[in-house]
């Protein structure tokens, strides 16, 4: 019994397993709100989820408070509070390798993206 699904795409197994929720949640008549405290490709990917059901309510998004979110990618993710979905096939966003690099956790290595 509950009003509202909300699950975590990077933490539920992904976006086609966000869609399966969701499908789920739908037959019930249930939105989702998708739980975001990621990065901006998290976020775009669960814009790509959301904008793939009939039942996406809102996408969660706290990331604000850390001042380099919008760093991590070369373009902007939440413009007004939206989220324009790319038409082109992927996520639709570039890293910013240098940025990735500066915020990395200590001890983590770079991967190389070529």
């Amino acid at each position: 019994a509950v009003d509202i699904v909300a699950p975590d795409l990077p933490k539920v197994g992904g976006m086609r397993e966000t869609r399966k929720i969701a499908d789920v949640a739908n037959q019930y008549y249930v939105p989702v709100a998708m739980h975001n405290v990621a990065s901006p490709i998290a976020t775009m990917a669960a814009a790509h989820v959301g904008t793939s059901i009939p039942n996406s309510l809102a996408i969660e998004y706290h990331s604000y408070e850390l001042g380099w979110w919008e760093d991590l990618v070369e373009e902007d993710v939440i413009k007004d509070g939206y989220i324009e979905v790319p038409e082109k096939p992927g996520i639709g966003l570039t890293l910013d390798m240098d940025a990735v690099e500066a915020h990395m956790v200590e001890g983590e290595t770079l991967f190389d993206p070529a």
